[in-house]
């Protein structure tokens, strides 16, 4: 059984093609677990109490078509019970009916004062509502290329207005800060997005973001990887897929 959100893009959610940004799709995403977790229970706050913290480890995002302003959608997710350290979520944005984007996150759950990760066989997630996990049409795992040429492309400081309640760069913002370096940004959408969320971007610390050329696939999608840095140490890898309007 799935929890669904009902919610519509907003005029502050687009871009100048009035479509939703990247950040925007991933944010009705999360939007959706946060409101699952308070209805149904633990919340976030609950499982703090209880010195424990859900952290998104990967994301796999698929964009059938570009959101439009003002379209009203619903966005579906749900949790798939574990043995291991990984917690998987789905979800399915729809609109009219209609399939529009889709998702599948992993997320570790760590006791915070000891560093430690909880396995699936000593926490439930049947409370929030669960299912088998989404099929994506590509693998939702990746491996980052060796020896791939990366160039510096630009940079981030991370201000108040960026971060999270753990004062860390909100796991949504890396999809538009990653889509802003991609070429004809105006003129393109988010089709596809492996994100590898590796080390924290603190309150104040500074993201360099490095891009690669672009490879285009058999299916008409175009690929950039991208790696950034914080303090000399990778932050995240990703493999952005974009299609043109």
């Amino acid at each position: 059984m799935s929890f669904k959100l009902e919610t519509i893009v907003g005029a502050h959610d687009i871009d100048t093609n009035c479509l939703a940004t990247p950040t925007a799709i991933v944010k009705y995403m999360m939007e959706s677990v946060d409101r699952n977790m308070l209805v149904c229970g633990p919340t976030y706050q609950e499982l703090l109490g209880k010195g424990l913290s859900f952290i998104v480890s990967r994301t796999a995002v698929e964009v059938l078509r570009p959101l439009k302003e003002y379209e009203r959608i619903t966005v579906s997710t749900w949790a798939t019970p574990s043995k291991n350290v990984s917690f998987p979520r789905s979800y399915v944005i729809e609109a009219n009916g209609e399939t529009v984007a889709k998702a599948l996150s992993i997320w570790a759950l760590v006791d915070v004062s000891q560093g430690k990760l909880i396995k699936g066989t000593d926490f439930s997630v049947d409370g929030y509502g669960t299912a088998e996990e989404i099929e994506l049409s590509f693998p939702h795992r990746f491996r980052f290329p060796k020896d791939l040429d990366l160039t510096l492309c630009g940079s981030k400081n991370i201000k108040y207005s960026d971060v999270d309640r753990n004062f860390h760069l909100n796991n949504t913002k890396y999809f538009d800060m990653l889509f802003d370096y991609i070429p004809n940004r105006c003129n393109i959408y988010m089709s596809s997005c492996l994100m590898n969320y590796i080390s924290e971007a603190p309150l104040d610390s500074t993201v360099y973001i490095y891009i690669s050329a672009p490879e285009i696939a058999e299916n008409g999608e175009t690929f950039y990887y991208f790696r950034t840095q914080v303090g000399g140490k990778t932050n995240i890898e990703a493999k952005v897929g974009v299609r043109n309007i």
